[in-house]
């Protein structure tokens, strides 16, 4: 972020947080001492739960129930959810025996009343002091700047005031720089052992191991006589060893789940195993010996392919050079993702001929191992045809793709099942190798983007990206500071659960940085995320459209107007307006992870009252709403950890056979394969049109069940003069005679004819390679799929 100080009443960039030190003379500790002092505090005890999800998320705080309501409070936040998501309560006195320690700052300003409201809040950082200056514009629009300090912070929280000016706040202690909490700490009595011990329980309460050990060693420097201390600090010293063994144990559990093989290997052997008890010390070692004997497997099934394809005719040998070196490359660089796709190879009958073995490897590679071919001929057929869809879905030229298409109708045997079956498996077909830097954001523009406005983005891949696996991803919406920002804000919890992160850039240029929820917005953020699936490797059943301030308004927008696009909802300090209000139908399909601040205007009365707790009373609808105490509308960066677990736990269902969408706007044309070509008059508004809260909307309605028995889909719908059907064989079987309905008359009735060009021209468009449609019911009509509008026309 860029420095910036707070000097008049310019409440500065809209809902930004100042990220530079406000100027200050150096100070010593000396000074520092004098000016603020450090006592300690005792927690009156509070009961507190750990509470269970059914699918696995675990909050702390205190549970109430109303009725269906459950409230899960902490110091910081409530979170509020459906009472029947819980499986289990647990005790937990975590909050109960917190060290809390208080600051005896200088105060101008000593009572007041704290403003209701607060936005386009900025602050800067915390200096040595504890303190920092803060602007925010109150419930009359009137700008007000104060300097700010903290006077009490426990592991898990820390609180400050206003010293010209009356505010009372509180943050996660985790958004205090640890430096500055390190500095605050050492104000206590140095020559007080008690207060020193108090220092330490704190440390190892926020869970800082290094910390704490350090200043154990320290204690024991200081006061080198006291022979009881040493052997306490002794039996302590173990304690925080084996806390620290557990906490890397479990991040290991990440890490292996974000698919970083190379950062299990360095965390697992940079365990200090002096002193750790057996039981941590032989999982340790029998993580290590399970990794080096994968290993050694892996390198055994490399060379058990280079034997077989040694085994080969020469002219065999010569023909499967480049492939075999590209599966020899994923087994060295992303194993995990090779074992899987040889799983036919490793099964095998050892007696079988080695090309037959050798067939059944390559072929399990390009369509799954369940569908392996003992066969060389189909393997080679097999491969030539993903060669050929990879060119075919990379090209620009309507020549040369009608052409890939003869190569690909010549090829004997194949048919669309096998095609649906390679193309999730291959590389993305605009793959670079060049841009893939895990780690670095890079800048992209959308490939054969022909608007007057390009589309660019930011995109950041996660450590040790390899195209073999595949990842979920996030489109992140920035709140007016750009791309880059987007991606910065998500980046370390991005890198640790292993996501892909594109950040659009959706501002059009002269119509300033807040969202107008305009089909050219939408556009943008759509074109990315397609240009992203066409070079990366993208599970597209986990992508999650997330955004804060501004770009949370459009999250919730742009997710319930492309409901088939994402797996999930996140929206930060974010308010639903105008289409959101008649779009509710989506969230039976479409989770939503809301968080505010209670401090934010009308979130009470307006968000929460009026939109997302009938929500979250709807059992069908997956809504959780998070409130954040003493808190404005505001970036609110402590709850990233929170919402990226949320999303860990969910899916895309990529072909729901029954669904209910509306639609009032011409960019929210796609709901599951069934595409609206033209709204009657009357039902498409404008979005400068449209009121807050919808009251004007009158949007068209779609209705979708699918019958397997009968073969069946179903469309009733109203306000729609025109649609298209794409249909998928998870919704159809194909080898039977299949109907189409729309509002009660036949569109198509008959068996199918499958031919490769309509899925190939769909995906070439979407790039979605988790949601294959094989068949369109207007077979005379244009077989591309509706793009998303153009951008600055």
């Amino acid at each position: 972020m860029e420095t910036a100080a707070i000097d008049g009443p310019d409440p500065g960039p809209r809902n930004s947080r100042m990220a530079g030190a406000v100027s200050h003379r150096p100070l010593s500790v000396g000074l520092l001492a004098t000016s603020a002092t450090l006592a300690f505090l005792i927690l009156v005890s509070a009961s507190a739960d750990t509470v269970l999800l059914k699918n696995g998320t675990t909050i702390r705080g205190t549970l109430d129930r109303d009725n269906t309501l459950a409230f899960v409070s902490n110091p910081l936040k409530r979170t509020i959810f459906y009472n029947s998501r819980i499986a289990r309560v647990e005790s937990d006195p975590g909050f109960s025996n917190l060290e809390r320690f208080a600051i005896v700052q200088p105060m101008e300003v000593h009572v007041g009343v704290q403003p209701p409201a607060a936005v386009q809040i900025a602050y800067t950082d915390w200096d040595v002091k504890g303190r920092r200056k803060f602007r925010y514009v109150n419930e009359r629009g009137k700008p007000v700047v104060m300097q700010q300090a903290i006077n009490e912070f426990s592991a898990e929280m820390t609180r400050f005031r206003g010293i010209d000016g009356f505010w009372q706040g509180q943050v996660s202690t985790s958004q205090v720089p640890r430096p500055i909490i390190l500095g605050l700490l050492h104000l206590v009595n140095q020559s007080d052992v008690d207060e020193r011990l108090r220092v330490t329980r704190w440390l190892i309460q926020a869970q800082w191991y290094a910390e704490a050990l350090a200043e154990m060693d320290q204690i024991l420097k200081d006061f080198p006589n006291d022979a009881d201390l040493k052997d306490r600090l002794a039996d302590s010293r173990k304690g925080v060893l084996e806390s620290q063994a557990r906490q890397n144990l479990g991040e290991i559990v990440f890490r292996r789940k974000s698919n970083q093989p190379l950062e299990v290997q360095a965390r697992l052997h940079a365990i200090p195993t002096e002193g750790l008890p057996k039981d941590l010390l032989d999982e340790v070692r029998d993580q290590i010996r399970k990794d080096e004997d994968q290993a050694l497997a892996d390198r055994r099934l490399g060379e058990m392919l280079r034997d077989l394809a040694e085994k080969l005719p020469e002219t065999d040998r010569k023909a499967w050079k480049l492939p075999l070196a590209e599966v020899l490359e994923v087994i060295s660089r992303a194993p995990d993702a090779a074992r899987i796709r040889l799983e036919a190879l490793t099964k095998a009958d050892p007696n079988l001929p080695a090309p037959s073995r050798f067939a059944l490897a390559m072929t399990g590679w390009v369509i799954g191992p369940e569908y392996a071919i003992d066969q060389l001929k189909v393997a080679t057929d097999l491969w030539h045809a993903r060669s050929t869809v990879r060119d075919y879905l990379a090209s620009r030229s309507d020549a040369a793709r009608s052409s890939l298409l003869a190569d690909l109708q010549k090829v004997e045997g194949l048919e669309l099942d096998n095609l649906a079956r390679l193309v999730p498996r291959m590389d993305p077909p605009l793959r670079d190798p060049e841009s893939e830097k895990p780690g670095v954001i890079t800048i992209h523009r959308v490939a054969g983007d022909d608007n007057e406005i390009p589309s660019d983005y930011a995109l950041l891949l996660p450590p040790e990206y390899h195209p073999a696996r595949s990842y979920p991803a996030i489109v992140a919406l920035h709140d007016g500071r750009g791309p880059r920002f987007a991606a910065e804000w998500l980046a370390k919890e991005a890198a640790r659960r292993g996501y892909i992160v594109i950040a659009p850039e959706y501002n059009e240029p002269g119509k300033g940085k807040a969202y107008h929820f305009s089909t050219a917005e939408h556009a943008a953020a759509e074109l990315a995320l397609r240009d992203a699936r066409k070079r990366y490797s993208i599970d597209s059943d986990r992508v999650f459209v997330v955004g804060q301030l501004e770009g949370a308004n459009m999250a919730i927008d742009f997710g319930l107007g492309h409901p088939d696009l994402f797996a999930g909802i996140v929206a930060v300090s974010g308010f639903p307006f105008k289409y959101a209000y008649k779009y509710k139908q989506q969230i039976d399909f479409l989770p939503m992870y809301v968080v505010l601040g209670e401090m934010a205007p009308a979130a009470r009365e307006v968000a929460f009252d009026q939109y997302f707790k009938p929500l979250i009373l709807d059992a069908s609808k997956d809504v959780t709403y998070v409130d954040y105490l003493k808190r404005g509308l505001e970036e609110l960066p402590e709850e990233v950890p929170s919402f990226f677990d949320w999303m860990d736990r969910r899916r895309r269902d990529p072909m729901p056979k029954t669904f209910e969408a509306s639609t009032a706007r011409e960019s929210d044309a796609r709901f599951f394969g069934v595409i609206v070509r033209e709204l009657a008059t009357g039902r498409a508004i404008a979005p400068e049109a449209a009121e807050p809260f919808g009251e004007n909307i009158k949007p068209a309605s779609i209705e979708m069940k699918t019958s397997a028995q009968s073969n069946l889909i179903n469309l009733t719908t109203k306000g729609i003069n025109r649609l298209d059907v794409w249909v998928s064989p998870r919704m159809i079987d194909f080898k039977k005679k299949m109907e189409v309905r729309w509002n009660t008359r036949p569109l198509f009735k008959g068996v199918a004819k499958l031919e490769f060009e309509p899925m190939l021209e769909d995906l070439r468009i979407r790039g979605d390679r988790q949601q294959l449609y094989f068949f369109k019911v207007f077979p005379g009509m244009p077989t591309t799929p509706t793009a998303p509008r153009t951008r600055g026309r």
